[in-house]
């Protein structure tokens, strides 16, 4: 284990139950209301765009889809940004500790996330912890989203850019990650994956290598004994 590759929704903020109240600000306007559990099981793993995609195919909107999907996602930042601003947004307990204890042991991290670039930054930045991670790759940033491997692929290759000399690859990193969508994603690319139980039970985080409930549970010297490059 020479790096580990943070999702960020779930993982580092608990920000999905602040995803679903601004998903649900701007579905009600097309007609459409769910609730978490519903949530949980048809959108989390899914940026933005494609979250809205699923929402006009249940609707069957016959307009200009690419003009919708950007106009509904517009609304949803201005939402999700009235929210973190608030404060309803937290990190997941524990993370800022295991954050420093990757630190001090010099081993690198970043971030894969489906989210958006403004939505990380602004959970970040709203702790003092936006310079914290070395590498942030965003649905910005990619062509295509979770489960796509493209996000945990072009994280490793950042990373290994910025650490030459650790001889990064995508098979001696650590994908941390809380839902299926996710794991297939980290592990198409060749990383191992510690799932979180943060936002699923275990049970649908089977295709993990390892499972746990929360960060007191690991440091980097066990995950360093859990998986061997």
């Amino acid at each position: 284990m020479k790096a580990i590759v943070f999702d960020f929704d779930g993982v580092v903020f608990d920000s999905e139950p602040v995803h679903f109240q601004a998903f649900l600000m701007v579905s009600k306007g097309l007609g459409i209301e769910f609730d978490y559990q519903k949530y949980l099981q048809d959108f989390i793993g899914f940026d933005d765009r494609d979250a809205f995609r699923v929402m006009l195919d249940m609707i069957g909107y016959q307009g200009d889809r690419a003009e919708k999907v950007a106009e509904l996602c517009e609304q949803k930042q201005v939402a999700f940004e009235t929210l973190v601003k608030a404060g309803v947004a937290k990190p997941i307990d524990g993370v800022m500790n295991f954050v420093e204890q990757l630190q001090k042991a010099d081993v690198p991290f970043a971030v894969a996330s489906g989210a958006t670039r403004l939505d990380i930054e602004l959970m970040l930045d709203s702790i003092g912890m936006r310079d914290a991670f070395d590498v942030i790759v965003t649905a910005d940033d990619v062509a295509a989203s979770k489960p796509h491997p493209e996000t945990y692929e072009k994280a490793v290759v950042k990373l290994a850019e910025m650490y030459p000399t650790k001889l990064l690859a995508t098979d001696n990193c650590i994908a941390i990650e809380d839902t299926a969508t996710g794991i297939k994603s980290a592990r198409s690319a060749g990383l191992q994956v510690l799932g979180i139980t943060t936002s699923n039970e275990p049970d649908l985080l089977r295709e993990a290598h390892r499972v746990i409930d929360c960060f007191d549970e690991i440091n980097p010297e066990i995950l360093k004994s859990w998986f061997v490059d």
